[in-house]
C-alpha cells in the first residue's frame, strides 16, 4: 500500500533507513556540526586579518581569497546540514534552533566579508587589471572579471556591511509563507477515489488532481484553495512585503528594476526574458488547441483548473515502487553514457534520496548540493508517473552538482539556477523518449499516454512557468510604480494571465487566488528559468539523440563546467543560443507535433 492510500501520514521512524538521505555525508554527528560551527570564529579572525591588505600584491590577494572561500565552504556545509535536517520535520524545535544558529553565522560571515568587493574595486585600475592577468590569481580570474562587471552596483564597504546585516531580515516573508504553507495551514478532509476520508496534504493533492473521478478532483482543489482563501489577507501581505523588499534591494544596488537586477546577476540578456514571453504568448492558438483536445476527450463542456492535470489516457493508472522508478530513470539516462548511468546508480544506492512523505516533512521536491559531500534529493513519494519524472528531474540537478563539484574548485562549482533547470529537464525529455521507444509494439494507449505526459509536462514547465513569469513581472512593475499590491490587484492580474495562457478555462474565485500558493514567487524572477530550461533542454536532447557522442561530450562538459563562466556562454558552447528565437520556436514546434500525434491517436484509443 503506497503512502497516497494511507489514511494517516507516516512518521519518520516508520521509514526504512535506506529510504532516507544520509546527512552523515556532511557531518557524521550533530557534535561534529557543533565543532565546525565553533571553528567559524577562528576562520573569521583569519579573514578579518586581510582587511585593508588586498592591495599588497597578488600573492596576498590570493591568500585572502583562499581563506575567504574556505570559510564560505564551511558555512555552506553548516547551513546545508541544518536546513536539510529541519526539512525532515519543520516542527522539530532542535532542528529549527540549529537552522537559526546556522543562519546567524551566515549573516555574521556576510558582514565580515562585506569589505571584499569594495576594497578590491577601490584599488587603482592599473592594480586591479594586473591582478586579473596575474598567474597567482588565475583561479579567480572569472570572479574578478565578474566583479568588474558589477562595479557600478557595488556600494561602499559601510553600505555593503549594512546590506549584509539586512539579509537576515529579508528572509522574513519567505519563511513566514513556508511555515504557514507547510505547518500551520490545514487543507481539510477530503474523499479519495475509494470513498475514504483522508487528510489533504500538498503531496496528496498532486495525486488526487490526477484522479479520473471529477468529484475527487473538484473537492481536493476547492478544499486546498479554500485554505488559501481563508488566509488571503495574510498571504497578500506576505507577498506584497516580499515584492517591496525586492524593489528596495534593486534600487539600493542602482538597478532600474528588479528584473534588471535579477537577470544581471547571471549576465542574462533581458531579450531572453522578452523573447520567452513573446514567443510563448503568441502560441495561444496551440495552447487552446491542446485544451480543446483535453475538453473533448474528457467529455466536458467547460474546463476548470482541476481538469488540467488528469491524464487523458484510459490506460489503467498504475503506481511504481521507488526501486522500479530508479530503473526507469537510469534507462532514460542511457543516452548520456555508461559513466553517467553508473554514477547515478551508485548515488541512488548511497542514500542520496529522502523518499517518502512523512508528517511535517517539507513538501514538494528539490535537490541540494554540498561541496565535498554528496548531492541530496528530497522527494514525497506517492508512486505516480509524475513522481518518476520528478525523480529524474531532481537526479539531473544532483548529477550536475556531482560533476561540477568533481571538476571545479568550490568557488567555481556553484552553477546558477538558469543552467540547473536545463540539466534537470534534459533528463525529463530523455526519459519520455526512452519510455516511448521501450517497446515498438506497445499499445496505442501507451503511446498516447506518453505523448500526453510530454504535452502536460510542456504545459507545466514552459507554458505555466511563462505565465508565472508574466504575473511576477506585472506584480513587480506595479510595486515599482508605487501601486499597492492589494488582494484585488493580485487576483486580477492572476486572472488575466490565466486567461492568456490557459484560454477558455473557467476562472472563478478559487482559480483567482492561485498565485497565493506558489512558493517560488518569494524568489524574484526565478520561475522563468524553468521555461528557458526546458526550451534549451529540448534542443540539447535532440542533439544528443541525433548526433550521439559529440553532443553528449558538449553537454557533459557544460555540467562539469559548473559556474566557471556565464551561463549563456556555457550554453552556447553546448550548442544552444537562447538570445535567438529559434530554440523557443523549436520547442513550441515539438509541442505542436505532440498535439498532432495525440489527435491522430485519439480516435483509436480509449480515453477518459
Amino acid at each position: 500500500m503506497t503512502e497516497a492510500t494511507e489514511s494517516k501520514q507516516l512518521t519518520r521512524d516508520q521509514v526504512a533507513i535506506e529510504d532516507t538521505w544520509d546527512l552523515g555525508a556532511i557531518f557524521p554527528t550533530v557534535d561534529a556540526w557543533e565543532k565546525e560551527l565553533a571553528g567559524v570564529g577562528d576562520q573569521l579572525e583569519t579573514v578579518k586579518g586581510y582587511r585593508g591588505r588586498l592591495g599588497e600584491g597578488a600573492a596576498v590577494a590570493r591568500e585572502a581569497l583562499d581563506s575567504i572561500f574556505a570559510l564560505q565552504q564551511s558555512v555552506s556545509r553548516i547551513i546545508s546540514y541544518a536546513a536539510l535536517g529541519r526539512d525532515e520535520d519543520i516542527t522539530d524545535n532542535d532542528a529549527n534552533v540549529r537552522y537559526e544558529r546556522a543562519i546567524n553565522v551566515a549573516v555574521r560571515t556576510g558582514q565580515e566579508l562585506s569589505f571584499l568587493e569594495p576594497e578590491l574595486l577601490a584599488l587603482p585600475a592599473e592594480t586591479f587589471s594586473g591582478y586579473v592577468a596575474d598567474p597567482e590569481l588565475v583561479a579567480y580570474r572569472h570572479m574578478l572579471d565578474d566583479l568588474e562587471r558589477n562595479r557600478a552596483h557595488v556600494r561602499s564597504a559601510e553600505v555593503e556591511e549594512v546590506l549584509a546585516q539586512m539579509s537576515d531580515v529579508s528572509r522574513t516573508a519567505s519563511e513566514a509563507f513556508d511555515a504557514l504553507d507547510n505547518a500551520d495551514m490545514s487543507y481539510g478532509i477530503v474523499t479519495d477515489e475509494e470513498g475514504r476520508k483522508i487528510e489533504l496534504t500538498n503531496g496528496r493533492y498532486a495525486v488526487l488532481q490526477e484522479s479520473r473521478n471529477r468529484n475527487v478532483r473538484r473537492e481536493s482543489f476547492e478544499s486546498l484553495m479554500q485554505a488559501y482563501e481563508d488566509h488571503r489577507y495574510t498571504l497578500t501581505s506576505l507577498y506584497g512585503s516580499s515584492v517591496r523588499k525586492d524593489v528596495v534591494e534593486a534600487r539600493v544596488r542602482g538597478h532600474a528594476s528588479v528584473r534588471k537586477e535579477a537577470l544581471f546577476a547571471d549576465n542574462i540578456d533581458e531579450g531572453v526574458y522578452d523573447t520567452l514571453l513573446d514567443r510563448v504568448g503568441a502560441a495561444s492558438g496551440e495552447i487552446e488547441r491542446y485544451l480543446n483536445l483535453r475538453k473533448r476527450l474528457l467529455g466536458l463542456d467547460e474546463l476548470y483548473r482541476y481538469d488540467l492535470r488528469v491524464p487523458l489516457s484510459k490506460e489503467p493508472t498504475r503506481t511504481y515502487s521507488f526501486s522500479e522508478a530508479v530503473e526507469m530513470v537510469l534507462g532514460g539516462a542511457g543516452k548520456l553514457g555508461e559513466q553517467y548511468v553508473s554514477d547515478l546508480r551508485t548515488g541512488f544506492g548511497s542514500r542520496w534520496v529522502d523518499v517518502y512523505e512523512t508528517k511535517n516533512k517539507q513538501s514538494g521536491a528539490y535537490s541540494s548540493s554540498v561541496y565535498g559531500a554528496t548531492p541530496f534529493i528530497l522527494m514525497n513519494w506517492n508512486g505516480t508517473l509524475n513522481d518518476v519524472f520528478t525523480l529524474t528531474h531532481e537526479a539531473g540537478h544532483a548529477m550536475h552538482s556531482f560533476y561540477a563539484n568533481q571538476a571545479q574548485p568550490y568557488h567555481l562549482a556553484r552553477y546558477p539556477i538558469f543552467l540547473a533547470e536545463i540539466a534537470s529537464t534534459v533528463n525529463e525529455v530523455l526519459l519520455n523518449w526512452y519510455l516511448r521507444g521501450l517497446d515498438e509494439n506497445q499499445s496505442p494507449e501507451r503511446q498516447f499516454a506518453l505523448l500526453n505526459r510530454f504535452a502536460d509536462g510542456f504545459v507545466g514547465t514552459v507554458i505555466n512557468q511563462t505565465m508565472y513569469a508574466e504575473f511576477e513581472q506585472r506584480a513587480h512593475a506595479a510595486a515599482e510604480e508605487g501601486i499597492p499590491l492589494t488582494l484585488d490587484l493580485l487576483n486580477g492580474e492572476w486572472s488575466a494571465v490565466l486567461a492568456k495562457y490557459q484560454p477558455g478555462i473557467v476562472i472563478d474565485d478559487k482559480a483567482a487566488i492561485g498565485w497565493a500558493r506558489i512558493p517560488h514567487f518569494y524568489r524574484a524572477y526565478y520561475v522563468y528559468k524553468y521555461a528557458t530550461g526546458l526550451t534549451a533542454a529540448i534542443s540539447l536532447a535532440r542533439a544528443i539523440r541525433d548526433e550521439g557522442e559529440p553532443a553528449r561530450v558538449r553537454y557533459l562538459g557544460m555540467l562539469a563546467a559548473g559556474g566557471s563562466d556565464y551561463p549563456l556562454n556555457l550554453l552556447n558552447a553546448a550548442g544552444v543560443d537562447l538570445t535567438q528565437a529559434a530554440p523557443f520556436d523549436s520547442a513550441l514546434a515539438e509541442f505542436s507535433e505532440t498535439i498532432a500525434r495525440m489527435e491522430a491517436l485519439a480516435d483509436d484509443v480509449k480515453v477518459s
